[in-house]
């Protein structure tokens, strides 16, 4: 299958005609589409029928350090070179521009032309070498996104190529990927062994896409500079040894600038000018800043579809069809019986594998109605006959991804089966994670970091998320492996995330015995360590030195110190295993509580350490009094700012709320953690100290009046005048609901205790307007919300008697219904619609119901 019925451009022409020229100057090209097998196979050929002394591979020359771990015999793809640089912000408004170091990963898989480049090398002992401009040169060449990871083999021009997409119209395709299997991948093995015309074909369909951007898009996007750089280790080889044969091995949209600029310097013997020489040297000076690493990768990263800026999607399909293209050439090579077949019945027994395979992992996950015998031969039979019908050499992934659509999707792809479909996608992308062999240069702290995950029993073969439980209160074992994962999420490593058990930053769910994790072992996780990697060679080391900035950061904070984020602090040491640094820390809450003057602060500092209590064996704080000492300290420095109470506008009020509530709670667990000392005395003296500062804060005065009649320290007469004097004739409304508001927020119960409370309401609710009575319903509403249902009940009883109503005129459902009330009320339905009719209302009905589906529509 080629390309000969297109007509090219004269551009393209010429360059074919340079190219056989170039050829016969022992100058090979192979433009590539990075990640496919069909190019990789043609790689091999190519390498097999020329054997080049030279291997020249589109790639940072700065990687070529680890080209001896690349051909290690325990390298295994998916494997991926991660390079760091730092990238200046260009902004003229800053005397120095500010850096910041910035990643990019160059990946392998098996089936990747630049792998069988690297391994088809090793095995006729040529030179390989990567020829592209350092990453230090591409980071500050390109408009960077610091929200995106950086891909070293971008194939925008294929994405967005107007030509590849009338291309695709014409061969009814879906899309890019769609067309480029269509016609290259589904070749037979004898058209894909024939690389001259592979190469040709490729090499027509990206310099036609590469046409539709002027050259200054590619120069301002970095792609001119690249290929100025290729074309100088080129001529430099041709230089030296004129006779060399030299294979180069690039994405396709690179082989157009590289012919062109071979040829026109091919009268010149190839020669270097002295600025061309002068650049490249600045280029490479610029790479000594860089560094690579050699890193652990997978197929879910790899995939096209997970946002992967290149390449061919559904990795682990791709993967089967390599196999089995390696299989049909073992068997040619054998020349056994199995040679004879052609490639489409390879093809066809691995998708129907496949398929096998796919329906195998649904059943696995328990899915609604999973795929019987009969639905898996379905998806079988509909992706041969689709092979057939678009006239493939076997099954392709469309062909299958169409069969198991069909058969397996009952209905159309909406919500309901959008998760299969999703784990349909997730069987061809795979999650496979590559090995690097020992001892490569990889940082100290990667290396630590998976040994101690690995001690820990955690699997990390591949990036499949798992889940493990620890035993944190019981299990010291486990203890330890609940720090380790603390510690990394700390240090902001994504291997695990905590989804259920003990938090005690927070306070939640302390009862709980277990704590439950979800992790797994990733190319980013690998990224992450990497970058830390620069701030030490021991976690622990930096999570120390992350611990003193953030301790510095609380001490030059002055006036705005924060008791509550001295205490968090502390435990956050806990968690992590940082027991050395707690003394220093609790001294540094001494000084804080001290010098914290907001009761907010004060009363979350007092809860979290109640928490370190009920954790302190968890948490290996042996010295209960250590605690205990500081909530004696923090309660009287609480106490001494309830005079807040009665200052800052609505927002601080209900703050100041919180936390007098926060600081009952407090007084209230006090006894059960020290027997020798009761808080609850002081804190209602405390209370009293503050009657008559609170009448302009009704909501706080409704608060604390609740409190000291709950402590007996006011009696119902005089919460009783209090009520009186603030729902008197003359009022303000919005006064007295928010002294209701405070009282049902701190003791719902005074409701049902006080009826005085209800029928204060019920007179003010009776002098008020609709607007007014609505205007204020939010606050009502949330006041009540606050009582439970038998409390509910028994104020429904009260009312309903205040009123005359007996209990079940109360009721507002019915759960059966008579014939004869069924009959009735279809009579006055009758009646009502007739009524309607009659006075000329239907029109506005239609309307009104035509409005409420437009406004429906609107919100889906």
């Amino acid at each position: 299958m080629t390309l000969p019925s297109i007509s090219l451009p004269t551009r393209i022409d010429q360059a074919r005609l340079k190219w056989t020229s170039l050829q016969q100057q022992h100058l090979y090209f192979a433009p590539v589409r990075h990640h496919s097998p069909a190019c990789a196979y043609a790689v091999l050929s190519l390498i097999d029928s020329v054997k080049p002394d030279y291997i020249l591979i589109e790639g940072p020359d700065t990687f070529n350090s680890l080209i001896p771990s690349l051909t290690d015999k325990d390298t295994l793809p998916p494997i991926a070179i991660m390079g760091q640089a730092e990238y200046c912000h260009h902004d003229s408004g800053l005397e120095e521009r500010e850096k910041s170091l910035h990643s990019a990963y160059f990946p392998f898989c098996e089936y990747s032309p630049e792998w069988q480049a690297l391994r088809g090398g090793l095995r006729i002992n040529a030179t390989t070498r990567f020829i592209d401009l350092p990453w230090a040169a591409q980071v500050n060449n390109e408009e960077y996104s610091d929200l995106q990871s950086r891909s070293l083999q971008k194939e925008r021009y294929l994405a967005h190529s107007q030509f590849i997409a009338q291309l695709a119209k014409q061969c009814h395709c879906r899309d890019h990927d769609d067309v480029w299997e269509h016609l290259f991948e589904l070749r037979s093995i004898e058209a894909l062994a024939d690389w001259q015309t592979l190469f040709n074909d490729i090499f027509i369909w990206c310099a036609l896409a590469r046409l539709d951007y002027e050259p200054e898009v590619l120069a301002s996007e970095g792609s001119s500079q690249r290929e100025a750089h290729m074309l100088t280790h080129i001529k430099t080889i041709k230089q030296y040894e004129p006779n060399a044969k030299i294979l180069i091995v690039t994405g396709g949209a690179h082989t157009l600038a590289l012919i062109e600029g071979l040829a026109s310097s091919q009268p010149n013997s190839f020669a270097i000018s002295s600025s061309e020489q002068k650049h490249f040297t600045k280029m490479q000076k610029m790479g000594e800043k860089e560094q690579a690493w050699l890193i652990r990768y997978s197929f879910d990263r790899l995939d096209a579809l997970n946002g992967y800026a290149s390449g061919m999607p559904s990795p682990a399909f791709y993967q089967q069809a390599w196999q089995s293209l390696m299989q049909q050439h073992h068997d040619k090579l054998e020349n056994n019986e199995a040679a004879k077949q052609p490639t489409q019945v390879y093809r066809n027994k691995m998708g129907i594998a496949f398929l096998s395979s796919v329906a195998q992992t649904i059943r696995e996950q328990q899915f609604d109605n999973p795929p019987s015998y009969l639905t898996v031969k379905l998806a079988a039979e509909q992706s041969l006959r689709l092979a057939l019908l678009r006239e493939h050499t076997g099954m392709g992934r469309y062909d299958l991804l169409d069969g198991l659509q069909s058969a397996f999707i009952k209905g159309s792809l909406d919500d309901s089966q959008n998760e299969l479909w999703d784990e349909i996608k997730t069987c061809f992308s795979g999650y496979l994670l590559g090995q690097i062999p020992l001892g490569t240069a990889t940082p100290p702290l990667v290396n630590e970091t998976y040994e101690r995950a690995k001690a820990f029993r955690f699997k990390l073969d591949d990036t499949l998320a798992k889940t493990t439980k620890c035993d944190v209160y019981r299990n010291p074992q486990h203890r330890l492996r609940s720090r380790f994962l603390h510690l990394l999420a700390f240090l902001e490593i994504h291997f695990a995330h905590r989804v259920n058990g003990p938090d005690f930053l927070s306070g939640h769910q302390l009862d709980l015995l277990f704590e439950e994790w979800q992790y797994a072992w990733t190319p980013n996780v690998e990224g992450e360590l990497i970058s830390l990697s620069e701030k030490g060679s021991q976690l622990e080391t930096i999570a120390l030195n992350k611990l003193l900035a953030m301790e510095k950061q609380l001490a030059e904070q002055g006036q705005s110190r924060s008791s509550q984020s001295a205490v968090t602090l502390l435990i956050q040491a806990a968690l992590i295993g940082l027991h050395q640094r707690i003394p220093t820390l609790f001294k540094l809450l001494d000084s804080y509580i001290q010098q914290d003057f907001r009761l907010e602060s004060l009363t979350q500092c007092g809860h979290k350490l109640i928490h370190l209590w009920r954790g302190r064996q968890y948490l290996d704080i042996t010295d209960e009094l250590t605690l205990e000492n500081r909530l004696h300290q923090v309660i009287p420095q609480a106490f001494f700012c309830l005079e807040q109470l009665a200052q800052g506008d609505e927002q601080q009020q209900e703050s100041n709320l919180q936390a007098l509530l926060s600081l009952r709670e407090l007084i209230e667990f006090m006894p059960s953690l020290d027997h020798q000392y009761d808080y609850k005395s002081d804190f209602y003296q405390q209370l009293n100290r503050l009657d008559g500062q609170l009448d302009t804060v009704p909501l706080l005065k409704g608060a604390v009046d609740a409190l000291r009649y709950l402590g007996s320290y006011i009696d119902e007469k005089t919460l009783a005048a209090v009520l009186n004097a603030t729902f008197s004739t003359g009022s303000a409304p919005e006064h007295a609901i928010g002294y209701f508001v405070g009282i049902m927020r701190t003791a719902p119960e005074l409701v049902i205790r006080l009826p005085l409370l209800v029928n204060h309401l019920n007179s003010l609710l009776q002098q008020w307007d609709e607007e007014r009575f609505i205007q204020i319903l939010p606050d009502l509403r949330f006041a009540f919300s606050q009582l439970n249902p038998k409390q509910n009940a028994e104020l429904a009883q009260y009312i309903a008697n205040d009123i005359g109503l007996d209990t079940q005129a109360l009721s507002l459902w019915q759960s059966e219904f008579s014939a004869k009330q069924m009959l009735e009320a279809t009579k006055l339905n009758q009646k009502l619609q007739q009524r309607i009719k009659t006075q000329g209302m239907i029109s506005w009905f239609e309307a009104k119901k035509t409005e409420k589906g437009d406004h429906t529509h609107g919100e889906a």
